[in-house]
C-alpha cells in the first residue's frame, strides 16, 4: 500500500494517459490486432453481431490476399490502424461518390446519370472493404466489452498495482485524459470513491440517469463525480443516446406533439448512453435508464484506430467528441501541472499533437515514457513541453511522486 499523497495547497493537475497507462492489462497499440485476433479465435463457434468462427476467418484471409498492395502489408505489418487506414479511405470514397450525385442534380439529368454510374460501379468495387471494416469494428467492441466484464474479478492483481496507486494519488477537481478505450481508470477511482458515472465522463447537463434493472424503473441516484475522465477517443460502453424511452412505443403512443415523458429519460443535451454489460463490469448495480437493455444495432461512440478519426463527428455535429476535446483543452491550460504518461504520441494522431502542441507550457508539463525514443523523436517537436532528462516508466515516476509527497 503506498502513501498517501497530502496537498495543503491546492494544485489543479491535468494527466494525460495513453495505452501505456493500462499496459500490460491492455496491450499497446501495436499488439492490438493480434490480441483480439487471439480473442476471437478463443471463442470458437459464436454469432454476436457477426459469426466469430467464419467471418472472422474470412476477413483474416481476405486481407492476407487483398490485391490492394497497402491492405496486403498494413495485416502483414499486424497493425490495426494502417488496415482501418485504407478502410476508412475506401468509405470516405464511396461517400464522396454519393455527394457527387446530388451536386451533378445541378448541371441535369445527364450529369446526374453519370454520376449515379460511378457511384454504382466505385462501391461493387469496394464492398468487400466495407464488409470487412463493420467486422472489424464489431470484433474491437466485442473484445473491450468482455475484457471490461472480465476485469471486474482481476482488478486487484499485481498487473493493476500502477493504476490503483495513481488513483490515490489524484484530488478532487483534477482531470484525467485519456486516449484509451478501456474502463481501467474509471474502475480504480470507482473502488476509491473518487469517480462515479453520472456525470464522471464529462457528459453535458445534469449527468446520466439510473435505474435498477430493465424491468425496474426505481432511480438509482449517484453523487456527482470529484474527478472527470474525458475519453477523446470514445470509451467501451458508450452509445448514442436513444431518442425514445424503451417503454415508449412510437407506433402506438406516436401523437402530433409527443410529451417529454416519451423521450430518454436522461437530460436532452446528454451525448450518450451506457451499455448494462459496462456498468455490470465495473461492479454497478443499476443500469443507464435511457438504455436499460444493450442496443442491437448501434455501433459504439468510439473513434477506431485510423489516420482518418471523424473526430468532427459531421452527421452530429453537437456529439460528444468536439465537447470533451474542448473540455481537455481547457484542463490543460487551467492545470498548474500537466503529467503526460504512458503515450507514445502516434503520427495518426495530429489532433493530439495540436492539443497538446497549443495547450501545454514549458515548467508544467511532464512526459512519463520508459522510451528515451519516443521522447526525443516525438516530444522534442513539442518545444513548449519539458520532459524528463531520462526516459522513466510509470511505477518508478509513482514512486518518485510518494517520496517527495509531505509527510502528515
Amino acid at each position: 500500500m503506498c502513501g498517501r499523497v497530502y496537498n495543503p495547497v491546492k494544485v489543479m493537475r491535468a494527466y494525460v494517459l495513453g495505452a501505456g497507462a493500462s499496459y500490460p492489462i491492455y496491450p499497446l497499440a501495436g499488439e492490438l490486432f493480434a490480441t483480439i485476433d487471439k480473442f476471437i479465435r478463443g471463442f470458437g463457434p459464436i454469432i454476436d453481431r457477426f459469426d466469430y468462427q467464419n467471418d472472422w476467418a474470412a476477413t483474416l484471409k481476405w486481407l492476407e490476399n487483398s490485391s490492394d498492395p497497402l491492405l496486403a502489408q498494413s495485416y502483414r505489418n499486424g497493425n490495426i490502424e494502417q488496415i482501418f487506414t485504407v478502410l476508412d479511405l475506401a468509405e470516405t470514397l464511396i461517400q464522396d461518390s454519393l455527394i457527387s450525385i446530388f451536386r451533378a442534380g445541378k448541371r441535369g439529368a445527364a450529369e446526374v446519370q453519370v454520376a449515379e454510374a460511378s457511384h454504382q460501379s466505385f462501391s461493387t468495387e469496394v464492398k468487400e472493404y466495407r464488409n470487412i471494416r463493420q467486422i472489424l469494428l464489431r470484433a474491437i467492441e466485442a473484445y473491450f466489452l468482455d475484457r471490461n466484464d472480465q476485469d471486474l474479478n482481476h482488478c486487484d492483481s499485481e498487473n493493476w498495482a500502477n493504476l490503483s496507486r495513481f488513483a490515490e494519488l489524484l484530488q478532487p477537481d483534477d482531470v484525467v485524459i485519456t486516449f484509451n478505450y478501456d474502463s481501467t481508470v474509471e474502475r480504480v477511482l470507482l473502488r476509491q470513491r473518487k469517480w462515479s458515472p453520472v456525470d464522471g465522463y464529462g457528459t453535458s447537463g445534469s449527468g446520466l440517469v439510473f435505474q435498477r434493472s430493465r424491468q425496474d424503473q426505481t432511480p438509482v441516484p449517484f453523487t456527482s463525480s470529484p474527478i472527470k475522465v474525458l475519453h477523446l477517443h470514445g470509451a467501451v460502453g458508450w452509445y448514442p443516446k436513444p431518442i425514445f424511452s424503451s417503454t415508449f412505443d412510437l407506433r402506438r403512443d406516436g401523437a402530433e406533439a409527443i410529451p417529454r415523458a416519451a423521450l430518454s429519460p436522461a437530460p436532452l443535451e446528454a451525448e450518450i448512453a451506457l451499455d448494462p454489460i459496462l456498468l455490470r463490469g465495473l461492479g454497478i448495480d443499476a443500469v443507464d435508464a435511457s438504455m436499460p437493455e444493450r442496443p442491437s444495432a448501434e455501433y459504439p461512440k468510439l473513434l477506431h484506430p485510423s489516420f482518418l478519426k471523424a473526430y468532427g463527428e459531421e452527421e452530429e455535429p453537437s456529439g460528444i467528441f468536439p465537447r470533451v476535446w474542448a473540455l481537455a483543452s481547457e484542463a490543460l491550460r487551467r492545470a498548474d501541472e500537466v503529467t503526460v504518461i504512458g503515450y507514445s504520441l502516434p503520427a495518426a494522431d495530429s489532433a493530439a499533437w495540436t492539443l497538446l502542441h497549443t495547450s501545454c507550457e514549458r515548467g508544467r508539463t511532464t512526459v512519463v515514457n520508459p522510451s528515451k525514443s519516443v521522447i526525443m523523436s516525438r516530444y522534442a517537436h513539442l518545444v513548449t513541453v519539458a520532459t524528463f532528462a531520462k526516459a522513466i516508466d510509470f511505477g518508478t515516476w509513482l514512486d518518485s511522486r510518494v517520496s517527495a509527497a509531505p509527510k502528515p
